[in-house]
């Protein structure tokens, strides 16, 4: 394919990313996004809870660390905190859950509409559905949502895994796994950038495709949906590359706003990823479109919900 093409599919995308409104729906998925990500938050902070709990010299760290960073004045109070959290970790995790299982789904369906927005310009009709098939649909997107957000956790946490074997700094669940598996020493060493580069783009493509296929709700065949996750691929890592330590810069030197800052920093973030993901689905659509000359031809009416 000639470079003249290649550029004429990019425009084409660009044109329907516009006309669809992609930027709004962009800010809507940060938005509900962050619903389910200080859900998730809590679990974490619920399992780190688990390992700081038996690791004296984590805590001492963390709060070396808090006293490095914070003001003096807010100091007392991030003691206090972390003592709290230590102390009802559980109950912190168990909330966690609840309130992820209600809001899970919403930056999901946000994603959904869009998709259905894209490849068939409407999204699909819940109108004329019953209302026990509306509970159904309901409880399944919950679902759904709960199960992206384990699926990308996932991929997220083999790609650390690869880049570098840390264990969040415990000594004890370092000691504890050495233990159980002793051959596992060879693999806690940094791998090379190259091959860093090359399983972050294979994991983030798998992910993409699978995500691009689960996310509209009809089915749609595989091979349209190559192009954009190999361009969401290549789009989300090299955002990781090029923006991941600005925007940690960014939130560390503005630090004084506290918790707002924080907020602001993540919804840029998640909003330069909703971008990606609608612009990707643009241009699966635009090269299935040119490929065959036409509108591509879907099979209709199959929810696979």
């Amino acid at each position: 394919m000639s470079m003249r093409r290649w550029i004429r599919l990019f425009w084409l995308s660009g044109q329907l990313w516009l006309r669809l409104d992609c930027v709004d729906l962009s800010a809507a998925f940060a938005y509900h996004a962050l619903q389910s990500v200080l859900p998730a938050l809590l679990i974490a902070l619920s399992v780190a809870s688990r390992i700081l709990g038996h690791d004296d010299g984590l805590i001492e760290s963390l709060l070396d660390a808090g006293e490095r960073w914070l003001p003096a004045s807010a100091i007392d109070a991030f003691q206090a905190v972390v003592k709290r959290f230590l102390q009802q970790g559980l109950g912190a995790g168990l909330f966690g859950v609840a309130v992820l299982l209600l809001t899970a789904s919403n930056a999901y369906l946000t994603l959904q509409r869009g998709a259905d927005r894209i490849w068939w310009r409407r999204p699909f009709s819940e109108r004329r559905l019953p209302w026990r098939q509306l509970v159904v649909r309901y409880l399944r997107l919950r679902i759904k949502g709960m199960a992206w957000v384990a699926l990308m956790g996932l991929f997220i946490a083999l790609d650390q895994l690869v880049s570098s074997w840390r264990l969040l700094g415990s000594l004890d669940l370092r000691a504890a796994l050495l233990q159980a598996f002793p051959q596992s020493l060879v693999w806690q060493r940094p791998v090379s950038l190259g091959l860093d580069l090359t399983v972050s783009l294979a994991l983030t493509f798998v992910g993409s495709l699978l995500f691009l296929w689960w996310l509209p709700s009809r089915r749609l065949p595989w091979r349209p949906l190559i192009p954009g996750a190999a361009l969401c691929a290549l789009a989300l890592t090299l955002l990781n590359l090029l923006l991941g330590r600005v925007l940690l810069a960014l939130g560390l030197r503005f630090q004084a706003y506290g918790v707002v800052g924080g907020i602001l920093v993540l919804t840029l973030w998640v909003w330069l990823v909703g971008v990606i993901l609608y612009y990707a689905q643009c241009f699966s659509f635009v090269c299935a479109a040119r490929g065959l000359g036409r509108r591509p031809v879907l099979q209709p009416v199959s929810d696979r919900l």
